[in-house]
């Protein structure tokens, strides 16, 4: 209970309230009170509250913890649709292309909660908002926030947010590249070899998935994609649709510059500015790399599987590009020893017409 006397729960927009364990625990009636007939649970049960199930309330329990590590963004595609089936329950599909929010009332009410109400159940009430009507992620908080001033989301839930509108507020798509990054990033701040990671092969794209998500653009946008090739045998090692992306740091930043220190000294000894070409391309895990990341290594050598000559590296400390950016983990493919070209029939003959 709040120092009123009041239940611990806030009206968000319209029909979404968000709140802590108290309603629940003190038997709220929450149907006769506030409409609610949905309650996503964003908490660990032990055991689900018989209270819930006694008063036929529709329930769905994402069972995460408030911590640095937990992936949110794996359950929003589950939880986004759980919301619109309490608001827009007679909606087939909704296209957020198509539907003005402003015209289409909700005609429902949900409860998320966590144990308090601060960071696990704003940030999935802040990704619906994202999500269905279109906000950025500083619009959706501030939704939140002036309903519930308490609303925090720890600083891992705000770096997924992010991502999350780095990625469109929509559908979560397990295969995105960045989101790969995300994980595995996250992965080795408890496993430093990313063994667990690792060993999950939708981590790995093939050369199938590649030349799916190619077929799927226009024949303009697939112009503009390229090869990594080696520079010795000619064999294709990737699209540039698996590049990472990574921007030069400024050049009046420390990261901008090579700081040479003296042996077992802090003495700097000498700074050179970091150059204005990249040395690496840093890629998503590809599937012909995975033999060589599932070593278990803290760092290793890729070689090329046609011809066996060395084409890059990777690094689960991270590693830096010659422009000063570091990336961690880093998996790279070597820019002296790879070739960047334009595409070729020969590459994609059922997509689009390339220059023989």
């Amino acid at each position: 209970m709040s120092s009123t006397g009041e239940p611990d729960i806030t009206r968000i927009l319209g029909g979404i309230y968000v709140g802590g364990i108290q309603p629940i625990a003190h038997h709220t009636p929450l149907k006769a009170n506030y409409q609610i007939t949905h309650i996503l649970s964003v908490i660990r049960f032990e055991i689900i509250p018989e209270y819930l199930v006694r008063k036929s309330y529709t329930l769905k329990n994402i069972p995460i913890d408030d911590n640095m590590n937990t992936d949110v963004l794996q359950y929003f595609n589950e939880t986004n649709r759980f919301i619109d089936s309490c608001l827009f329950p007679d909606e087939i599909e909704y296209d957020p292309k198509k539907v003005d929010f402003r015209k289409k009332p909700q005609k429902g009410a949900i409860y998320i909660h966590c144990q308090a109400g601060v960071s696990r159940s704003v940030t999935f009430a802040v990704a619906y908002l994202m999500y269905r009507y279109g906000f950025n992620l500083k619009t959706a908080l501030h939704a939140v926030k002036r309903k519930r001033s308490v609303a925090e989301p720890n600083e891992n839930f705000m770096e997924q947010l992010k991502l999350y509108e780095a990625m469109g507020s929509n559908v979560v798509d397990p295969e995105n590249k960045e989101y790969k990054q995300w994980k595995l990033q996250n992965s080795i701040k408890i496993d430093p070899l990313g063994a667990d990671i690792m060993a999950q092969n939708e981590m790995f794209r093939s050369e199938e998935a590649q030349t799916q998500e190619i077929a799927k653009l226009s024949e303009k946008e697939a112009k503009e994609v390229s090869a990594i090739r080696c520079k010795k045998c000619r064999f294709r090692l990737a699209f540039s649709t698996s590049f990472l992306e990574h921007e030069p740091p400024s050049k009046e930043s420390m990261e901008g510059h090579f700081i040479k220190r003296a042996a077992g000294s802090r003495r700097i000894i000498d700074i050179q500015e970091s150059q204005d070409h990249c040395s690496h391309y840093f890629v998503e895990p590809l599937e012909w790399m995975k033999k060589e990341l599932q070593k278990q290594e803290l760092e290793g050598k890729f070689m090329c599987p046609h011809c066996d000559s060395k084409v890059g590296g990777y690094n689960w400390k991270g590693s830096r590009c010659s422009c000063g950016k570091w990336m961690i983990p880093a998996i790279h493919l070597q820019t002296a020893k790879v070739d960047h070209v334009a595409l070729t029939k020969k590459d994609l003959p059922n997509l689009v017409s390339f220059e023989e």
